[in-house]
């Protein structure tokens, strides 16, 4: 990652009135906390400028949110991207009319749609390479800049217990909660939940199937959403209920949607991006994602998977 991308994009925000920040649709919150991170440092840092953060949230923050924007300010826009690899993915549907772009981004870059970027495929998360540019590029910081970006941090580093976090991981943490990161709330927020959601966790895991070389899946049908009357995003919680688990090497949760089924894969040791690749997929390697045809494919996934297992400890 070269300084002149860092300084490249101070340069576009100064140039730039109008600021549209976008994410890939169905956020986790490394997408959520990368887009409203951001804007917060822009609006801190670089005075009278237009922000918007479109699409979906997975809270009540309503902060640069705008009902309708039209052809012409999109056109006028410095159109930012984070946490999201391809075009495809953008959660807008307006994205071509834009002439100013710049991508952020930590995944694997098979899609450089954006006219510049800055991706760092070894970074954890998104937030990971946006804390790191603030920083270099000596920026203000608040405590709603600082708070989301932990979030997304935390999150996509599986509290820092991923075998891909780094020293850099840890040192944007530290840049965080020194410039405000309330780290209380943000755990509070994140990680204490319901009795209500406790149950969907223990019904989600009694749908546990595990085959005999350690891949584990469940799978979420729409009819089994119906009682909870939870988001996707709730419905994906799921899948923290077979990690660190011995027995299960890799584990899988596939949920049924109205338009497409939606898998997420996660190992602690094995390389499960190529097969992701295979299904309409990818990601990073110990974590990736990718989508079926149909739920009968299901069983050809795991085979997959197994035989990853299989090989790699010979």
């Amino acid at each position: 990652m070269k300084d002149t991308n860092y300084k490249l994009l101070i340069k576009k925000i100064k140039q730039n009135k109008n600021i549209i920040i976008l994410k890939h649709i169905r956020p986790d919150w490394d997408a959520q906390g990368s887009s409203m991170g951001l804007a917060y440092l822009i609006a801190e840092n670089f005075k009278n400028k237009k922000i918007v953060v479109p699409g979906d949230r997975l809270d009540d923050n309503r902060d640069f949110l705008s009902e309708n924007l039209s052809d012409e300010f999109i056109k006028s826009a410095l159109v930012i991207t984070v946490d999201t690899a391809t075009q495809a993915r953008l959660d807008f549907d307006r994205y071509e009319l834009a002439e100013e772009t710049f991508k952020i981004d930590h995944h694997v870059n098979i899609d450089p749609y954006a006219k510049n970027e800055i991706v760092k495929e070894t970074a954890m998360a998104c937030t990971e390479v946006i804390t790191l540019w603030a920083e270099a590029m000596k920026l203000k910081w608040n405590v709603n800049a600082a708070s989301n970006l932990y979030k997304g941090l935390v999150t996509d580093s599986g509290r820092f217990l991923f075998p891909n976090t780094s020293y850099k991981t840890f040192n944007a943490a530290k840049i965080l909660l020194e410039n405000g990161a309330n780290l209380k709330a943000v755990h509070d927020s994140l990680f204490v939940s319901d009795l209500k959601r406790k149950k969907y966790a223990n019904f989600a895991f009694s749908k546990l199937q595990l085959s005999k070389n350690g891949v584990g899946h469940i799978i979420i049908t729409k009819e089994d959403q119906k009682p909870w009357d939870y988001s996707y995003d709730e419905i994906k919680s799921a899948l923290g209920t077979m990690s660190g688990i011995d027995e299960i090497k890799i584990w899988v949760l596939v949920i049924e949607l109205d338009d497409e089924i939606k898998v997420s894969i996660r190992s602690r040791n094995f390389e499960i991006d190529k097969i992701a690749n295979k299904y309409n997929g990818g990601g990073h390697k110990l974590a990736s994602g990718c989508k079926l045809k149909t739920l009968k494919d299901i069983s050809k996934l795991v085979k997959d998977l197994d035989s990853v297992i299989i090989k790699e400890t010979k």
